[in-house]
């Protein structure tokens, strides 16, 4: 219950981000951060359904709140649950730390942040495409860099 809490948390988080911005930078990927935590603390490689539907389901509102191609951030977001899950499981359980999580989480932001760009207003873009993946990637190392240390004093060795 707590980890849907946290998504919910995440989704909003994004959301007032992104309003704020308005629409000229965007916002960091919290809600794809807090979804690959949530991925990264299962124990069994059992396939996370609740994740994927989670997944689906904040892509969706994330579609119909600002993008308007309704599954389109859907797709990509159980796209990348299915990517953390896999690559999770490809690390020895004893190597299953903060640093992978970081790892993980940094390449399926940027595949994300390159999407956003693809389906993003050009005349926002115009001439300073630099500038917005900058800005974007200055707040999703801050977030990243937050739950990274949250993470490495939640989580001791052992509980993975």
């Amino acid at each position: 219950m707590k980890n849907f809490l946290a998504l919910i948390f995440g989704w909003y988080a994004q959301d007032i981000v992104q309003i704020m911005m308005t629409q000229t930078f965007l916002a960091p990927e919290i809600y794809l951060m807090m979804l690959i935590w949530c991925v990264t603390r299962e124990k069994q490689p059992s396939v996370p359904w609740r994740w994927f539907a989670a997944a689906l389901c904040g892509g969706l509102l994330m579609d119909l709140r600002w993008i308007g191609v309704p599954g389109l951030y859907g797709a990509l977001y159980t796209a990348a649950v299915l990517a953390a899950h896999w690559a999770w499981f490809q690390i020895p359980s004893a190597n299953r730390r903060t640093l992978p999580y970081v790892v993980i989480t940094t390449l399926l932001c940027a595949v994300m942040t390159l999407s956003r760009l693809l389906f993003w207003d050009t005349g926002v873009l115009a001439g300073r495409i630099g500038l917005v993946i900058g800005v974007q990637w200055i707040a999703n190392a801050a977030v990243l860099i937050f739950l990274a240390l949250v993470r490495s004093r939640l989580h001791d060795e052992k509980s993975f």
